[in-house]
């Protein structure tokens, strides 16, 4: 007979009952009688098996997740996954033997959660011709591009200004497929959208949620197929500097001027945790596989990785002056790059940068080098790109083996200020937001530019 219907054990003494202490009679003493539908009277085995059977027909769902083991359900969940990818590779027509493909996918599957894959293919491209680039323009977003995205099948382009705009470009026309407009100053709430200058944007790697975070401080979650409003985050007590979504989850990072860097759980649309270090404003924020993160803190010239699932932080110092921006390689190699002009490349086995690159974009007329505003990086392989304000983008290959060099490949010309950069999913294209001036601000002007997006393709 299950537990929670069993009535007296035999041979089970009869507990007395409790005497309260004091001089007051029975009289006083208040004592509650027992219910008529007391659990302790017997049940009937025909009753009981009326009970299990009722149970088993209301709440199914629940027995069977009793009853599941945590290695049945590992089983199920690998089952699951090894069909979606079989849908997957069924709907692509590449002549390569299907089980062969699945192998391959899981193998790189497996280095890049140890942070060892590495795709060589920097000594593959070749420099683009200036007729191939392509631009984007949308009439509505008139402000400098402070940030872009590309959604995870290649198909859609995201692009955020300072006239708190976003637009959602066709990958393959270059149309606008829709546009979600700033709103003025003091409309916060009435408005649904952002009223200040949108500094950072963040795609799930499902392609489901689109991330946007603001100079007030506002990060907005959007769903990004047809750009409907979600849920607005407004714990950050300053400007939103960046967003990055944890590789194949709906856990978002965001970073921001306040010195803090908070979690955020997008199936929930809620807050799960904060986490300190910094000792001035983040600037830059990024994260893969790992249930980790990594930051750089402008001014105090700082690196930091959270560990988050053993609630430690990692510490890395090597830049001269304010650090910019941080981009991971794979989950143990990361480039970092600011106003000193230079590309550091680390590694988390050691505290100091393995290489930098110095003057990487060259001089300004006074003899200082051009700020590095703008990196990204091919994830998992040895390339990456950087933008500057004097008028090239530059592709680069690093060493991912030993960490010991940072090597020019070729520049394309793009006239203005680079605010932001990202490759896409394939490898086939570098898409580039640009600007008459920096994003953060109008310490460089160059009106000669045009704010737009441009496309630059990549021969491999």
């Amino acid at each position: 007979m299950p537990f929670f219907i069993r009535g007296k054990r035999a041979g089970e003494k009869k507990r007395k009952k409790f005497q309260p202490k004091g001089n007051k009679s029975n009289s006083e003493v208040t004592t509650k009688k027992p219910r008529k539908d007391d659990m302790d009277d017997e049940i009937t085995s025909e009753e009981d098996e009326e009970y299990l059977k009722g149970k088993q027909t209301d709440d199914p769902v629940e027995e069977e997740d009793e009853e599941e083991t945590a290695q049945e359900k590992k089983v199920r969940l690998a089952k699951q996954y090894l069909k979606e990818l079989q849908e997957q590779k069924a709907g692509e027509d590449s002549g390569v033997d299907e089980d062969e493909s699945i192998g391959q996918h899981l193998r790189e599957e497996v280095l890049e959660a140890a942070g060892k894959l590495n795709k060589p293919i920097a000594d593959t491209l070749k420099q683009p011709e200036a007729e191939s680039l392509r631009i984007l323009k949308c009439k509505q977003q008139k402000l400098p591009i402070t940030c872009v995205v590309i959604s995870p099948d290649d198909k859609f382009i995201f692009s955020a200004s300072k006239d708190c705009s976003i637009v959602k470009y066709n990958f393959i026309t270059g149309t606008k497929v829709g546009i979600l407009p700033g709103g003025l100053k003091g409309t916060e709430e009435s408005h649904i959208g952002h009223t200040s200058h949108i500094y950072a944007l963040a795609i799930s790697s499902d392609g489901k949620f689109l991330a946007s975070g603001d100079k007030a401080g506002h990060i907005n979650v959007w769903n990004a197929e047809t750009l409907g409003y979600l849920k607005r985050f407004k714990k950050h007590r300053a400007a939103i500097s960046g967003l990055a979504f944890r590789r194949s989850t709906h856990t978002l990072y965001s970073g921001s001027h306040d010195r803090m860097v908070m979690v955020w759980n997008l199936d929930a649309l809620a807050f799960v945790e904060n986490l300190g270090g910094h000792q001035d404003a983040i600037t830059g924020i990024d994260a893969l596989m790992r249930e980790s993160c990594i930051t750089c803190g402008g001014r105090d010239q700082s690196v930091i990785v959270y560990v988050i699932v053993e609630d430690k932080q990692l510490r890395f110092t090597g830049h001269q002056n304010s650090i910019d921006g941080v981009k991971l390689i794979n989950d143990k190699a990361f480039i970092t790059f600011g106003q000193d002009g230079s590309l550091c490349l680390w590694s988390t086995i050691k505290k100091r940068p393995h290489f930098i690159l110095k003057e990487c974009h060259g001089l300004q007329q006074n003899s200082e080098a051009n700020w590095v505003t703008a990196v990204a990086t091919f994830v998992n392989s040895d390339l990456i790109a950087s933008g500057s304000m004097d008028g090239f983008v530059r592709l680069w290959k690093i060493d991912c083996q030993h960490y010991r060099f940072i090597e020019p490949l070729f520049a394309v010309p793009v006239k203005g200020v680079v605010n932001s950069l990202a490759f896409s999913e394939d490898g086939k294209h570098l898409v580039v937001g640009v600007g008459q001036e920096h994003k953060l601000g109008r310490w460089y002007t160059d009106k000669s530019a045009k704010n737009n997006v441009c496309i630059i393709p990549l021969k491999i």
